[in-house]
C-alpha cells in the first residue's frame, strides 16, 4: 500500500462520500416497518454474551447482526490481547490523554462538531460524553472483547446503527451539511475519531514521558485498526501502521481544523469539556489550586496553536502543582506487568459507569431529537 495515499486529497475526498450502506439499509428497513422501538428495546438487553435473540426480533436487525459479527479475515487474536493489555497497563494516563488531548483536538474540526452538537446535550452534560468514551474504551480493551459475541463486536454493531440513525437526522437539523462537508459520519470523520482513541492516546502517553515501547504502541494501534474495520470501514481505507495513522491524522488536521471564529460549536464543546474535567477534581483539592490541573494537562499534551483552535488559553504559574504532577508520572514509570493494576483500572472505570449510567451506557438508534439526547455518544 502506498503510504502517500493518506495525504492525497483525491483519496481523502473519496472517503468523505462513503458512509455505511449495510447499517443505513438496515435502519431504513426498520423505519419502514416501524420496528426501531422494538430494536432499541432489544439493545437495552443485548450485552456481550451469547443469549439468543428474542423470537420476535425484526428480520433486518437479525440480518445485520449476522452479517457483522465476524472479525476481518486474518485478525491476530494474540495482538488484540496485547493491545488491550497496553491500555489496561496505562489506563489512567490513557484516560487523561483522551480527555485533555483527543477530545479537544477533535472539537477543532467543524465537520465533527456540527454533528456532535445536534442534540445540544454535550455542552450541557459533558459527563455523559465522558461515560460513553469510558464505556467504549472498556468494551474494546477488555480481555476477550473480540471473541465471538464479545463486547467490542456488539459495541461496534450498536454504534454502526446509531450512526445510521444520526445520518437520517442530519438533513432535518443541519440542512446543507452534506453539500459543505460530505456524507454525515463518513469514513474520513470516523477514522479521525478512531485516531483519537488510538494514535492520539499513544502520542499523549509519549508526551507524558511514559515508557511505551514501539512494539506496545503498534499492538495498541492494531486493536483499533481491527475495530475500525468492525465499524464498517473497509480494510484498504484504514491506515495499517502507526506511522501511516500519523500521516492520515496530520492530513485531517490540515484539511479540517479551523480557528474559533469558524467553529463556534467546537469552542462550546471544548470549554464544556474543560469545565467537566475540573468538576471531576474534589472540591477541597480545587480550593488548593488543583482546579488548574486539567488545563495544565492540556498544555502538556497540546501545543499552544492546538489549544487556540478551540479558544483555550494555556495556564501560567502553578509551579507546585506542575511539579507534583510530574512527580506522579516519575513514580509510575516502569510500573508494568501488574495484573492487579489492569483489573483495578477496569473496576474503577466500570464503577464510574455504574454510578452514573446504571451499569451500562445505552446505545440505541436515534431517529428523533429526544432519542439523540439519550445517547452517550453521538
Amino acid at each position: 500500500m502506498d503510504p502517500g495515499r493518506w495525504s492525497d486529497e483525491g483519496f481523502l475526498d473519496s472517503l468523505r462520500r462513503q458512509g455505511d450502506p449495510l447499517a443505513d439499509q438496515a435502519v431504513a428497513r426498520l423505519l419502514g416497518q416501524n420496528e426501531v422501538r422494538t430494536v432499541n428495546a432489544i439493545f437495552k438487553k443485548l450485552r456481550a454474551d451469547d443469549d439468543p435473540l428474542p423470537a420476535d426480533t425484526p428480520e433486518p436487525f437479525r440480518e445485520f447482526l449476522e452479517a457483522t459479527r465476524d472479525l476481518p479475515p486474518g485478525a491476530d487474536y494474540s495482538r488484540l490481547a496485547r493491545g488491550g493489555n497496553v491500555f489496561l497497563e496505562y489506563a489512567a494516563f490513557a484516560a487523561v490523554s483522551m480527555l485533555a488531548s483527543s477530545l479537544p483536538r477533535g472539537y477543532a474540526a467543524p465537520c465533527l462538531c456540527e454533528i456532535l452538537s445536534i442534540s445540544g446535550e454535550l455542552e450541557k452534560h459533558p459527563y455523559q460524553r465522558l461515560m460513553g468514551v469510558v464505556q467504549l474504551l472498556v468494551n474494546v480493551s477488555s480481555p476477550g472483547s473480540f471473541q465471538t459475541d464479545g463486547k467490542a463486536i456488539i459495541t461496534a454493531q450498536k454504534l454502526r446503527l446509531l450512526h445510521a440513525g444520526v445520518r437520517t437526522m442530519v438533513p432535518r437539523f443541519r440542512p446543507g451539511y452534506e453539500e459543505k462537508y460530505g456524507m454525515p459520519v463518513n469514513h474520513e470523520d470516523m477514522l479521525a475519531t478512531i485516531m483519537g482513541f488510538s494514535y492520539l492516546v499513544i502520542h499523549g502517553l509519549r508526551r507524558l514521558g511514559l515508557p511505551l515501547s514501539d512494539e506496545e504502541a503498534e499492538d495498541y494501534y492494531y486493536l483499533w485498526y481491527i475495530y475500525a474495520q468492525m465499524m464498517g470501514i473497509r480494510e484498504e481505507y484504514v491506515p495499517p501502521t502507526l506511522s501511516e495513522a500519523g500521516e492520515f491524522y496530520n492530513s485531517f488536521v490540515r484539511r479540517h481544523d479551523t480557528g474559533p471564529e469558524k467553529n463556534p460549536y467546537g469552542v462550546i464543546l471544548a470549554k464544556a469539556n474543560l469545565a467537566m474535567m475540573k468538576s471531576l477534581i474534589p472540591r477541597h483539592l480545587r480550593l488548593l489550586g488543583f482546579g488548574a490541573a486539567p488545563a495544565i494537562a492540556m498544555a502538556q499534551l497540546m501545543t499552544p496553536e492546538e489549544m487556540a483552535r478551540v479558544s483555550v488559553r494555556p495556564v501560567t504559574g502553578h509551579r507546585p502543582i506542575r511539579n507534583l504532577l510530574h512527580l506522579v508520572l516519575y513514580l509510575t514509570q516502569g510500573v508494568k506487568d501488574l495484573p492487579f493494576a489492569a483489573r483495578l483500572a477496569v473496576l474503577i472505570f466500570q464503577d464510574m459507569i455504574n454510578t452514573s449510567r446504571g451499569g451500562q451506557v445505552t446505545f440505541t438508534i436515534p431517529v428523533t431529537l429526544a432519542g439523540l439526547r439519550d445517547q452517550a455518544m453521538e
